[in-house]
């Protein structure tokens, strides 16, 4: 053996030079598979041929076992990737993962409603739903019949053909690091056997070889929304290698989890957000724009230091602090946080807010005048009209995934001018937090601060900054937050572990995701987490003793607040009227049909349901490159909501329910029907308020 390599044992010695010479006996037969498997490739995955043509691997050590099987003894290690019969020890591991697989859920709370037309319908499936599965036994196994497979690593793909040959997947997604395994494959398995089964099954198959985990969620997650998110809970996990080895992808996986489950949206909301924006005042509100960056400005934000201040429990720890050093940062407060600051006597420079419900209004009412005079707004075009007559301006951002940032973009409803530069706020939800790293990043601030941005909570009783309203005068829960719901651990910023919820957790993710965009767009760009809430990756842990912010010169808050207002948004222009909307109902109303008639086919059996729910989401996902984005985004979240009800039917459980889907499938085709007239008269959809915060709020 080369020097530096490992010592085989003599058994294993023996077993390697069989296997050489075996491989050598047989190469015609392996070196033909390969030749058609990379045509099989190139014709049907031209991307991964890309990757794969003229690949070298670096594991050479590649021998036939006598069962057939090729096997690879790894130099580094002097380990085989299988025992000596690999093909016992494939059905061992596939029976183990059929009698007790690991799958994807989710636990969506469901009351019945009427508050919105989604809600009335949803509640109403969710209902009929949960009564028929009370009397029915829930699959334990695999299933003959599986919405979906990941498999982290990929065994040469036998594990592959073991689970095609028994079970009718719909979606199969292989992640493989290891790109000698992949090649290795050519030579193993048919390709062509595999392709065949997944066109006749109308299944479809996708790969992610050879990229890290962080680059692996971000391409799982777009594939799954154009597989349909509704899947999202019903994917089966297998586990090639021991945890230990794919612990980075696995930990990756169910930290960003909420990305798959969360922010669905639903076609009220849409609506709403339409309705809002449309009845906003022009006075004193102004358009988010990406600025001309060729034309030199007087002031650099690289060199200003921004304080992000949200309404966490370690808010309170770090009064002092931003007292300290008010003249010399611009202050963003989040939500609630703004009620916070006023007991504290701190005025921000600008106040972030994101829900689009007439409650957002309601608490800054309460504010009072004198307290909100000098604060601008950041906020995003579904905001209610109501928000914007408290203060002295306001930015208006497009929220992404929604169909008015869309029709904004592409209609009449804003000025030629305006429209070309509309800057769409990335990950600015689902908290308000997100959607100051949003705005953050479009200023060019290249050192945020973060300061009661926990994000999560150490003690179950501290969940919120003691003095804001989440309290009652007494120290008592005011009752506004509920944190009965199950909570999840997550490691903290300072060590140990923290509580979080879904909804903070998915906040967490998304100021990741800003995080690593704002290096990109900034790469002067740090961002300092002092709070001691969950740990932020990519943010860098800082205690307030270590803080060091320098003195700035009078007057320079104005100058700042000023530059912003003047570079990074425009005001809409007084002389256009821009609200007609009839193209879009028009459109709307004419593809809406081709949905319905999708659904009303004469299902007979589980299989053509679940197959009609992806020619209907793969028409959904069609509208962005037929220029009508805007049917997707006002379809698409109560379609996933309305699908991952049906399926988990399907899917989860031993009887055949086709009949009952099928009843259920009507309920939304009547939806269906009535959103073209919903959205024709959406000046009725702004929200009336039904004093959410009374009682529950303590300002």
């Amino acid at each position: 053996m080369k020097e530096n390599a490992f010592l085989v044992e003599e058994e294993l010695l023996s077993r390697l030079n069989k296997g050489y010479q075996r491989l050598v006996e047989n190469d015609h037969v392996f070196s033909g598979r390969f030749s058609k498997n990379l045509s099989v490739i190139k014709k049907f995955f031209p991307d991964v041929y890309d990757v794969i043509e003229g690949y070298e691997p670096s594991e050479k050590n590649v021998f036939l076992e006598s069962d057939g099987a090729l096997n690879i003894l790894f130099k580094d290690t002097g380990f085989t990737l299988f025992s000596e019969s690999p093909f016992d020890q494939i059905e061992k591991k596939y029976t183990s993962f059929c009698s007790n697989p690991l799958c994807t859920t989710v636990s969506l709370s469901t009351d019945v409603s009427d508050n919105t037309r989604h809600e009335y319908y949803l509640s109403r499936i969710h209902t009929r739903i949960k009564e028929v599965l009370k009397t029915t036994e829930r699959k334990s196994e695999l299933p003959d019949f599986a919405g979906g497979v990941l498999l982290f690593g990929f065994d040469l793909g036998y594990q592959l053909v073991r689970i095609l040959d028994n079970h009718h997947v719909k979606h199969i997604y292989i992640y493989e690091e290891n790109l000698d395994l992949f090649y290795y494959s050519l030579f193993a398995i048919d390709w062509q056997w595999v392709v065949d089964i997944i066109e006749e099954r109308n299944s479809t198959l996708h790969f992610f070889l050879g990229v890290d985990e962080k680059q692996f969620m971000n391409d799982y997650v777009r594939t799954l929304r154009f597989n349909g998110l509704y899947m999202a809970a019903h994917t089966y996990l297998y586990m090639s290698y021991s945890r230990e080895h794919i612990e980075d992808v696995l930990n990756e996986f169910f930290n960003q989890y909420v990305r798959q489950i969360m922010g669905w949206g639903f076609f009220d909301d849409g609506v709403i957000g339409i309705a809002q924006y449309l009845s906003r005042p022009k006075e004193r509100t102004r358009l988010a724009v990406i600025p001309d960056l060729s034309i030199k400005k007087q002031i650099n934000l690289a060199n200003c230091p921004l304080f992000i201040l949200g309404n966490g429990p370690s808010l309170d720890e770090h009064i002092d602090l931003i007292k300290k050093h008010y003249d010399d940062a611009i202050i963003f407060s989040c939500g609630t946080t703004l009620n916070t600051l006023k007991k504290y006597g701190i005025k921000p420079d600008f106040h972030v807010d994101v829900e689009r419900m007439r409650h957002t209004a309601e608490k800054i009412e309460k504010l009072g005048p004198d307290y909100l005079s000098g604060i601008n707004a950041l906020t995003v075009n579904v905001m209610h009209p109501d928000f914007y007559q408290y203060f002295d301006n306001s930015i208006i951002g497009l929220k992404p995934s929604e169909p008015i940032s869309s029709i904004m973009m592409l209609s009449r409803i804003v000025s030629v001018g305006n429209r070309q530069k509309l800057s769409t706020m990335h990950y600015s939800s689902p908290i308000v937090a997100n959607l100051a790293m949003s705005y953050a990043e479009l200023f060019r601030f290249s050192d945020v601060y973060l300061i009661g941005v926990d994000c999560g909570f150490r003690k179950l009783d501290k969940h919120h900054s003691k003095s804001s309203g989440y309290y009652n005068d007494d120290g008592s829960n005011s009752g506004l937050f509920n944190n009965n719901s199950q909570l999840l651990k997550r490691p903290a910023n300072f060590g140990g572990q923290v509580f979080t919820t879904t909804l903070m957790d998915t906040s967490r993710v998304q100021i990741e995701l800003s995080i690593v965009r704002s290096k990109k767009v900034n790469k002067l760009f740090q961002c300092y987490n002092l709070s001691d809430g969950v740990k932020i990756e990519g943010s860098t842990p800082l205690r307030e003793e270590s803080l060091l912010i320098p003195d700035s010169p009078s007057g320079f808050k104005k100058k700042v607040v000023k530059h912003i207002l003047e570079t990074f948004s425009n005001a809409e222009d007084a002389s256009f009227e821009g609200k007609e909307l009839l193209d879009v109902v028009d459109t709307f109303r004419t593809i809406s049909k081709e949905f319905s008639n999708i659904l009303a086919r004469d299902f007979d059996n589980e299989v053509q349901i679940v197959d009609a729910f992806s020619e209907f989401n793969s028409l959904l996902m069609q509208q962005y490159y037929k220029g009508t984005p805007f049917v997707c985004e006002l379809m698409y979240g109560s379609f996933v909501y309305f699908a991952n009800e049906v399926v988990t039917m399907i899917f989860h459980n031993e009887d055949d329910y086709t009949d009952i889907a099928k009843e259920q499938i009507q309920f939304f085709i009547e939806f269906i029907e009535e959103m073209p007239s919903q959205l024709e008269n959406y000046s009725n959809f702004v929200d009336k308020g039904n004093g959410y915060l009374d009682g529950l709020y303590n300002f």
